[in-house]
């Protein structure tokens, strides 16, 4: 997840595959056109017909705007086929968390954003990242715009979190 834009207007952050999934679906036509043109085995075309449907499988995307002015958080996500569109007040946040993925037998920690609502946790991305710093410093300047003008959430600690996520050698490699 990156920052697109950080302006006295609003705040947006987004997250793509799109160039994956551009590139798998480039490298299924090019197939595609090199078995046709060749004049090989029309078996051969299920390859390119599997790097098309890896294409659409990991087509992911997800937009999240904080409009400052008007004190509210759209979340956009696109995954393969279904799109999610949501308008969440300022007012019904109560904090944005870093979600850690579990169970995780990786060695690197994968975690995602996540907004607590009054209805509950809502995830901003469909997919979790190897990137736990970068998504904590993304919850800090989250916190940043819709906490402003009202009691803000304390920070988190990396260590706390990896020790409530069942993650302790993490945690102690950390403190």
């Amino acid at each position: 997840m990156r920052i697109i834009e950080n302006s006295p207007e609003s705040f947006r952050l987004e997250e793509s595959s799109e160039r994956l999934s551009a590139f798998l679906f480039t490298v299924a036509v090019i197939l595609a056109i090199v078995i046709i043109a060749r004049h090989l085995s029309p078996k051969q075309l299920i390859n390119a017909f599997l790097f098309a449907g890896a294409a659409v499988f990991f087509r992911r995307k997800a937009q999240i705007k904080l409009d400052k002015a008007a004190r509210h958080c759209e979340i956009l996500r696109q995954d393969m086929w279904r799109q999610s569109d949501r308008s969440v007040p300022f007012e019904n946040i109560n904090d944005v968390q870093v979600e850690i993925m579990r169970p995780d037998t990786s060695v690197q920690i994968h975690s995602r954003l996540c907004l607590e609502t009054s209805q509950g946790a809502l995830p901003l991305t469909a997919g979790y990242r190897a990137d736990l710093d970068r998504h904590i410093e993304l919850r800090e300047a989250m916190v940043d715009v819709i906490f402003s003008g009202r009691p803000r959430p304390a920070p988190l600690d990396a260590a706390k979190l990896l020790r409530a996520a069942g993650r302790p050698i993490a945690a102690s490699m950390r403190a």
